[in-house]
């Protein structure tokens, strides 16, 4: 039955796009003149059927080493430098947010949200997507940081592509990515010498500027970027109260990288990231500031019939965030949230093998410690607060791609076997709101196991055509926040115990899809998929009471929750000439509560803040010589705020585009415009108001080189 009516929506669908004119144009490309450049024994691994011009992209992120997309079963998506170039917007969840099956909940003049991260995809919910930087993990088991600051703090001018890949990736990396994974791949030094000085200013008393330097001297290189954002901000809530001020926000960042090339083949790699930020969310008592330090270092090296890559990293995060109480009508400093330095080591080794023409084996393990410590310091009583927790993971995992009838076709298969340790658990309260006892509770070590198997069937009936089959699972396990940290928000009116004898979260998922070259300059792909997710982590309501005309709800962590998830995913891209490219892609997807323990009457309910309908479109017009412009359109539909479904959007449709022209070689400007049509479209929606966007933005730029 829905597949009936997934290809009733499919020819709805191809309809609506030939009249759009093309899709995905962050996803697919036009048939290649010339092979990529890559070593011997992988060249030899990726190469075309004879006679078929090479597909000019290729990712890492699907199988850990160097595939065609479009031999990849899975659904990809590759963000090249260029296009990342010309987008109006300068953070990562921004940029992606044009692509298939992917929608952005959140807005950067937020700044932050919470502890929910801002990025969803395939409708598997909040916080159950992947990200990555260079391969290396950023969110880690959900360590609260990369929601805080979303993925902003990575320098645009240091990224040289993004890759998307949908559907559950725990087979090749462990929790977390049970929708997908994102993996940021960072700019390389290289020859010629690159340098440039940008200075900006926008609409909200925004202005800012950052420095770029890549250099490569025989065999070794540097690269260099740094910037200063400064913003008065915007209000965002509706209606304004007397005690709301604009969203303001200061921002610095760094990032580095250094190589050394010990032979062609043999290479050392040190980056390194600093951010730090102050932002206000809107009331003069409450804000946070942030420090992100970041240390990762690479050695690869690389034989006729083997390549071997590790990677050790220290990813670290300070943060101190300021609450007030509704009891003064937030006049005051309540309290102060401290995470004092809570880190994340890593040690990932793999090793790829091309035993013969026809097999690629990749192989390795991954070794993870996470320390995290959680501290409340009071403003006007003596009380004591707090909690910690560590976790270890070992992981090991392989996989293979196997090509048979002259790349006619590709066989993945991969799976991973992940033990993780949770131990140290406690948390302390000596003063809980609501006429609460005092506790300090010590909680025994616990241990899960998990195996993730996935695999997938690419068949190129001809040169320009690929039918793909994938399957996996997912999984993410609890984290520390989850088990150990007590919430408390509202004045304490809003109390959440967490629990340590949650379980992992998982998800079974299969797609279905077909990808076809129409022409050299017309691609298309059309893919349908379905997943079956268990053990949500959710909110289950165990007291409410009212004490001094307040009402306080108190409530529990638990796997409550059964998740059906379907959707379809169509993109088209065109380029009608060699300096215009139109684009468009549609998703469909329906996620929706199959079971919940804690509350039976949302079952059948649509999971919030992912609409049900996500159009993008536009046209991307490339003359260095005249200008370049970037237009693209959103318009989301069917959109509901609340798992009750009582707070809905029927939908908005916004306009962004970016203007740029180079003078004499030397001076670059740009002009990025978003949301033209000024559209106050919802954030959130909720009984005590609305946190909606602050409309038309404008940011000018000027780039010296030299």
């Amino acid at each position: 039955m829905r597949l009936r009516i997934a290809c009733r929506q499919a020819k709805t669908l191809a309809l609506a796009l030939s009249l759009s004119l093309g899709i995905g144009g962050w996803s697919g490309g036009v048939l290649a003149q010339e092979v990529v450049a890559e070593p011997a024994a992988i060249q030899e691994h990726v190469a075309a059927p004879e006679g078929v011009q090479l597909v000019d992209e290729i990712a890492v992120t699907a199988s850990r080493t160097e595939r065609r997309v479009f031999d990849t079963p899975q659904s990809v998506t590759v963000i090249t430098r260029e296009q990342i170039e010309a987008s109006p917007f300068d953070n990562v969840e921004d940029i992606v947010r044009q692509a298939a099956g992917i929608y952005n909940f959140r807005h950067f003049a937020l700044h932050t949200n919470g502890i929910a991260s801002p990025l969803k995809m395939r409708g598997v919910g909040a916080n159950r997507v992947l990200f990555l930087v260079d391969g290396v993990p950023q969110n880690d088991n959900f360590n609260n940081a990369i929601a805080w600051v979303a993925f902003g703090y990575i320098p645009k001018k240091a990224i040289e592509r993004i890759e998307i890949v949908r559907g559950p990736m725990s087979a090749l990396y462990g929790s977390e990515g049970l929708g997908g994974v994102i993996n940021v791949i960072t700019k390389k030094p290289q020859e010629p010498r690159q340098t440039n000085v940008t200075g900006k200013a926008g609409n909200g008393h925004t202005f800012g500027g950052d420095v770029y330097h890549n250099q490569k001297i025989q065999d070794a290189g540097i690269l260099f970027t740094g910037g200063y954002d400064k913003s008065h901000g915007f209000f965002m809530t509706s209606p304004i109260e007397s005690y709301n001020i604009k969203r303001y926000s200061q921002i610095g960042r760094i990032f580095g990288k250094a190589t050394y090339d010990f032979t062609p083949q043999s290479h050392l790699t040190y980056s390194q990231i600093f951010y730090i930020h102050n932002q206000g969310q809107g009331r003069p008592n409450f804000h946070n500031t942030l420090g992100l330090f970041q240390y990762n270092l690479m050695y690869e090296h690389k034989w006729d019939q083997v390549s071997f890559r590790g990677v050790t990293y220290l990813n670290q995060a300070a943060k101190t965030a300021f609450q007030d109480t509704t009891g003064d009508n937030y006049t005051s400093l309540n309290r102060k949230e401290k995470f004092p330095l809570p880190s994340v080591w890593g040690l990932d080794l793999q090793t790829t093998f091309f035993p013969v023409t026809w097999a690629t084996i990749t192989t390795g393990a991954m070794v993870k410690k996470i320390w995290w410590t959680y501290e409340e310091q009071y403003m006007k009583i003596l009380r004591e607060a707090g909690a910690q927790g560590e976790q270890l993971f070992l992981s090991p995992f392989v996989n293979a791609d196997l090509t048979f009838f002259q790349e006619k076709l590709i066989i993945n298969l991969g799976a991973r076997f992940d033990w993780i340790e949770s131990s140290q658990g406690r948390s302390w309260d000596s003063r809980p709101e609501g006429g609460r006892p005092a506790y300090d509770n010590s909680y025994a070590t616990t241990q899960w196991t998990n195996f993730s198997p996935k695999g997938g069937v690419t068949y190129h009936p001809d040169d320009r055509t690929a039918l793909k089959v994938s399957a996996g699972t997912g999984f993410r396990a609890p984290s520390l926040f989850e088990l150990y940290k007590i919430q408390v928000r509202g004045g304490g009116t809003f109390f959440r115990w967490a629990n340590p004898d949650l379980k992992p979260e998982k998800i079974t998922s299969y797609d279905v899809g077909v990808e076809r070259f129409f022409t050299d300059q017309f691609w298309g792909r059309v893919t349908f998929y379905q997943s079956w997710a268990r053990d949500y982590i959710g909110d289950r309501l165990i007291r409410q009471f009212r004490r001094g005309g307040r009402l306080f709800s108190e409530y529990q962590l638990e796997n409550i929750s059964k998740v059906n998830i379907h959707g379809l995913e169509a993109e088209l891209k065109w380029d009608p000439r060699q300096d215009l490219t139109l684009f468009s892609n549609y998703t469909w997807n329906v996620s929706k509560i199959k079971q919940d323990d804690a509350n039976p009457d949302l079952e059948g309910n649509y999971l919030p803040t992912d609409p049900v309908h996500k159009f993008h479109f536009g046209l991307w017009y490339k003359n260095p010589d005249l200008v370049n412009v970037l237009l693209q359109g959103n318009y989301y539909i069917t959109l509901y705020f609340d798992n009750e479904n009582i707070y809905k959007s029927g939908g908005y449709f916004t306009l962004d585009a970016s203007i740029s022209r180079r003078f004499w070689k030397q001076v670059e400007l740009t002009l990025d415009l978003e949301n033209i049509f000024n559209r106050k479209y919802p954030l959130f929606v909720a009984a005590d108001g609305v946190t909606i966007v602050p409309g038309f933005l404008v940011m000018g730029k000027m780039t010296l080189h030299f």
